[in-house]
């Protein structure tokens, strides 16, 4: 790949604003010269709109580092390489919207992309609790499903502000923070909801969550996709793109991966912002016109970084949910069908009862699931510990083996990878979208040289966050540098 003039200008540019009154442990006196980075933007997290985002703030001509506390990009886009075959199977992120956005940065990084395969397999249905088979009772005809997608989106088309964000009326109507539950039924969408259900596992108890939750991942273009079909890397290895993406900016000095910031200073005006980072080769002073973060707000994440009182009352409010990949081997179940959890009797449409795995299916690699599990929403940012997560997905299998004895053969499962994409699927209560939140919540961009992106302002979708990162964040980023 060929670096342009302009790319490589923006590699090597330096910003020049400096803070000036600042905390002691900001003194550039106490860092080396080499351990001080000057730059226009700071991205903090390495995930799908960070990366996104640094990429494109390089383009446009800026200098910037991108701070990721994982060893590598991508955040929920991970990609397991079966080291027998070399055959890459991806996790997390799987597909992609023919939408210009994706067309265009997977172009970038010269990565063909074409029709994803269809998720359509034979599939099974048992209670994960007990290991039983389970007959759905509520089973849609595909024109029934088609006419519910309709009527929903009929809805959705009100409140065009969704492109932009969670850009909401004022007042907010109150259709949009009742329960979804409720909502189906004045609509009669019941026909679209296990397929909003199980495609996107991590949302917790969808029918209770409210509306506007719903509507934030179940966007005009993601019902498009689920109807026309959705895009792939030919390679079928997501993680390539950020392979490829971390070389470009690391060529370039602007990449520090397994590195943390510990401390924070954010001005307003020229002053810009200050970071101290901890990497493996020791501290870091980082000094940015603007900064960009690109994490989970959650309390915790953000503790070093000087929130305002506003700040912390708005993230506050955040609940979430764990939401948790993996790939097992020897778990005797089929190679060519999927086995999915559902409860007989709990609601009309089986739902499973959480937390618990939602479902496997076969692999890439023959002899591999992938397994997905999840929990309901909690205010805890980690849910559940990764080991218990683990556990109960291997005690599941043995459960389906013990019970089916006709159908699997019984095994001693093991796990050859696992993630945590905990906290997944930021949201809210009721009560706060009502009197505001999100409105609220958008004031924020631009405070104290501060910008953000990331699910928790637009939705947890790839392709829509860096529509959104390259509409709405970038051009607000770069305006005054």
């Amino acid at each position: 790949m060929h670096l342009s003039f302009r790319s490589l200008s923006a590699c090597l540019l330096a910003s020049t604003a400096v803070a000036s009154a600042t905390p002691s442990n900001f003194d550039v006196a106490n860092f080396k010269s080499a351990d001080i980075i000057k730059r226009d933007v700071a991205v903090i997290g390495g995930g799908s709109a960070g990366t996104y985002s640094a990429i494109s703030l390089k383009d446009k001509g800026k200098s910037v580092i991108l701070v990721e506390k994982k060893g590598r990009l991508g955040g929920h886009a991970e990609t397991y390489i079966d080291p027998a075959t070399g055959t890459p199977v991806d996790m997390g992120v799987l597909v992609f919207h023919n939408i210009t956005v994706v067309k265009d940065y997977f172009k970038r990084f010269d990565i063909p992309l074409n029709r994803a395969d269809e998720f359509m397999r034979s599939e099974f249905y048992y209670d994960f609790r007990t290991g039983r088979a389970v007959t759905p009772t509520f089973t849609p005809l595909a024109e029934e499903v088609s006419a519910a997608f309709a009527a929903y989106l009929a809805q959705y088309s009100k409140y065009p502000g969704l492109s932009n964000g969670t850009i909401l009326p004022s007042p907010v109507p109150e259709e949009l923070y009742m329960p979804f539950g409720k909502f189906v039924e004045k609509y009669g969408i019941q026909a679209a909801i296990p397929s909003m259900y199980y495609f996107n596992p991590g949302v917790g108890d969808i029918l209770s969550n409210p509306v506007i939750e719903q509507f934030r991942y179940w966007s005009s273009d993601m019902v498009g996709s689920v109807a026309t079909g959705f895009l792939g890397p030919v390679r079928r290895n997501v993680s390539e793109l950020y392979t490829r993406a971390g070389a470009e900016l690391s060529s370039c000095s602007s990449l520090l991966l397994s590195s943390e910031v510990v401390h924070a200073h954010r001005a307003d005006g020229e002053s810009g912002v200050m970071l101290i980072v901890r990497t493996p080769t020791g501290r870091k002073l980082i000094l940015a016109k603007k900064l960009l973060i690109a994490f989970p707000p959650k309390l915790d994440f953000l503790a070093p970084f000087d929130l305002s009182a506003t700040e912390k009352t708005l993230f506050s409010k955040y609940i979430d949910a764990g939401y948790y990949v993996g790939l097992v081997k020897n778990s005797g179940l089929p190679n060519n069908a999927s086995i999915s959890n559902a409860a007989q009797g709990h609601t009309e449409f089986t739902f499973p009862y959480l937390p618990a795995a939602y479902s496997f299916a076969p692999s890439a690699v023959p002899g591999l699931q992938l397994v997905t599990y999840a929990t309901g929403q909690t205010t805890k940012s980690l849910p559940l510990p990764d080991e218990a997560v683990k556990a109960d997905i291997i005690n599941t299998i043995k459960r389906i083996q013990k019970q089916n004895p006709d159908k699997f053969t019984p095994t001693e499962p093991e796990f050859v990878t696992f993630a945590s994409h905990a906290p997944y699927n930021l949201q809210v209560r009721a009560e706060d979208i009502k009197d505001g939140f999100y409105d609220k919540l958008y004031t924020l961009q631009g405070q104290r040289n501060t910008h953000w992106t990331g699910a928790a302002w637009k939705g947890e979708d790839s392709s829509l966050l860096w529509r959104y990162s390259e509409e709405i964040v970038v051009p607000q980023v770069i305006e005054g540098l």
